[in-house]
């Protein structure tokens, strides 16, 4: 046991540096074959944030598992698992940081099992679920998984932990929905089952064996305060760090002049991502590469250009990651001037354009076309477009279609956001080569539009978007764009507001038919079931959201057209939706919710974010 405030870690040597506090942890490197050989069991409190890791993740720890296998050397290491073991005899251990690769590492365990099964090969099966849940010695039935999971998955996990489990995925449990679980684990299942399909059984015994030999630093807590002490600083600097830390190194040791004025400038316009900002600068340049040959690469390229150059280049697009992640519209109107894209900057229709589809992409957490738009940026002004008013246009219609691609794709239809890396590394690429900024971008334009998914999927999807907590920005952000199509950015009323100092926000969801309904209402359980449906929503000022209450949708309409009139900011689509629906809100119902839904969908797929 040592008396620690953090550590660090290098996967050749082990703990490298203790720094001294009050907090007693145990620094232990193991193996998850070590870690699922014990008799304990994980659980993820109730405080910790919903399981969130997506096919992106995934797809990038697989390819580092199979790296690691056909190199036959060390396992892959994934940093450190910090568990809450105040009371030893209390069972399960909480896990205080780890859950997202914990969980994800179960599920492709789950996978590698139904895979076996379908080999015929019962024994490999029986041995992969032993690590999976727990199995009575005496019956070889099912005692629970090993995992607790996150209450966001956690039915559904449980039942997929079962040696029984035949691969399909229910929608109920008894009477209760799991569909929103099954939205949210079926994806990463599907891209894991997919990639361990073709395995023939000694195959299949490689990657297990890799997937077991992967190691992580184990560290206990007995202190749940100092649990979150622990767990910020971790996250802070993390495995993120190394390939900045060898590649700071290799710059210093080449005597790069103000070196450490430049390289803090850099580290701190990543905001804490250095490791994705570096690949981004990477593929900008050159295309495609795999995070593991990441430093390699890095130093080579300073051998090409020069470290000077590099880490003037690094200096560069720096500003411009931290441009894409952090601007507000005059800071983004600013970037372009200072660059020389003065047919940008000069026009606050075409700035503020792209300003609302960097907001949208920020919040779908979109951040793969970061080298893609760099490149374009660098052909534009490089080909001498950055005042020319016609190839401005291409540009905001560049993130205007990045936009709406992920807007569908991602944001409702969950695809993997990775079906596009392949396209944006190799037209970052064709970018950097390019002469022409406007047919590089209609080609570019012309492939991302033939990965759109299709109207029925996205119908599909669209008509599931609810109202919770955690979509409330989403549909904000889909009433914003749905209240202000076609208008010029001056005439527009702002229904998403992603600045996060803004606690209160000027509108609000408003729910037609109401929460809470009147007792005269006699409300029935199918309508009140769908009550959060997108449907059913709007978008209103906070004060006229208030006002409105839990009246029914006839005495809601009677309302906006009368004493509240004056006061609603969204007119032209309020009154819309009056002539719309008025007839029909006396008997507002679950049916015609769903049909509501259905019109949205549609509208929005056909018309405001069909790519341009």
């Amino acid at each position: 046991m040592l008396t620690v405030l953090e550590f660090g870690y290098n996967a050749n040597h082990g703990v490298t540096h203790i720094l001294e506090s009050t907090v007693m942890i145990k620094p232990v490197p193991t193996t998850i074959e070590g870690l699922l050989a014990t008799s304990q069991k994980f659980e993820v409190p109730e405080y910790q944030r919903d399981f969130a890791w997506g096919k992106d993740e995934a797809l990038e720890f697989v390819e580092d598992l199979k790296d690691h296998e056909r190199l036959k050397g060390p396992g892959l290491y994934l940093g450190s698992l910090i568990f809450n073991t105040l009371d030893e005899r209390e069972t399960p251990v909480q896990i205080v940081d780890g859950q997202q690769r914990l969980t994800t590492i179960f599920l492709l365990l789950i996978a590698c099992r139904r895979r076996a099964m379908q080999l015929g090969n019962m024994q490999v099966a029986s041995l992969t679920q032993q690590n999976i849940g727990f199995v009575s010695r005496t019956t070889g039935q099912d005692l629970g998984p090993r995992l607790i999971a996150s209450r966001s998955i956690r039915d559904l996990f449980q039942i997929m932990s079962e040696i029984k489990w035949d691969g399909e995925f229910p929608l109920k449990i008894g009477a209760k929905s799991i569909k929103r679980q099954v939205n949210r684990i079926k994806p990463i299942y599907d891209f894991f089952a997919e990639k361990v399909k073709s395995f023939n059984q000694p195959q299949l015994s490689d990657f297990l064996e890799a997937i077991y030999n992967t190691y992580v630093i184990r560290i206990d807590i007995e202190n749940e305060l100092e649990a979150f002490s622990i767990f910020e600083r971790t996250n802070a600097r993390g495995l993120d760090l190394e390939v900045s830390d060898l590649l700071k190194n290799y710059l210093f040791s080449n005597k790069v002049e103000n070196l450490k004025d430049s390289w803090n400038e850099i580290i701190e316009n990543s905001g804490g991502t250095i490791l994705r900002m570096l690949k981004y600068y990477y593929v900008s340049k050159n295309g495609y590469t795999q995070k593991s040959s990441l430093y390699r690469k890095l130093k080579s390229e300073g051998q090409a250009i020069g470290p000077a150059k590099l880490v003037e280049e690094l200096g560069d697009f720096s500003k411009y990651y931290n441009v894409m992640k952090t601007a507000d519209k005059e800071g983004l109107k600013n970037y372009f001037d200072s660059t020389g894209c003065t047919a940008v900057s000069s026009d606050q229709y075409k700035y503020e354009n792209i300003y609302y589809s960097l907001e949208g992409l920020r919040l779908f957490k979109i951040s793969q076309m970061y080298p893609l738009v760099y490149s374009a940026l660098s052909c534009f002004k490089r080909t001498g477009c950055g005042a020319n008013a016609s190839a401005a246009k291409n540009l905001m219609l560049l993130f205007d279609g990045l936009e709406k691609y992920h807007f569908i794709n991602n944001a409702i239809c969950d695809r993997i956001g990775n079906e596009v890396e392949m396209l944006y590394a190799d037209h970052s690429d064709l970018y950097s080569k390019s002469n022409d900024f406007e047919a590089t971008t209609r080609e570019f334009m012309r492939q991302l539009k033939e990965k759109v998914a299709k109207e029925e999927e996205f119908v599909s999807r669209f008509e599931d978007v609810e109202y919770s907590p955690d979509t409330i920005p989403l549909i904000a952000y889909i009433f914003d764009r749905l209240n202000n199509v076609g208008l010029k950015p001056s005439d527009r009323v702002a229904i998403y507001n992603s600045d996060p100092k803004v606690l209160r926000k000027n509108h609000n969801i408003e729910h037609f038919y109401p929460q809470k309904p009147e007792p005269e209402m006699k409300s029935d359980p199918e309508t009140l079931s769908m009550v959060h449906n997108i449907g059913n929503l709007l978008a209103l000022g906070f004060t006229t959201n208030s006002k409105l209450g839990n009246l029914s949708p006839t005495k809601k309409i009677d309302k906006l057209k009368g004493p509240l009139k004056r006061e609603i900011q969204n007119k032209v689509y309020i009154e819309e939706f009056i002539d719309k629906y008025e007839k029909q809100a006396a008997t507002w119902d679950y049916r015609k919710i769903q049909f509501r839904a259905s019109e949205l969908a549609e509208e929005a797929y056909s018309l405001i974010w069909k790519i341009k």
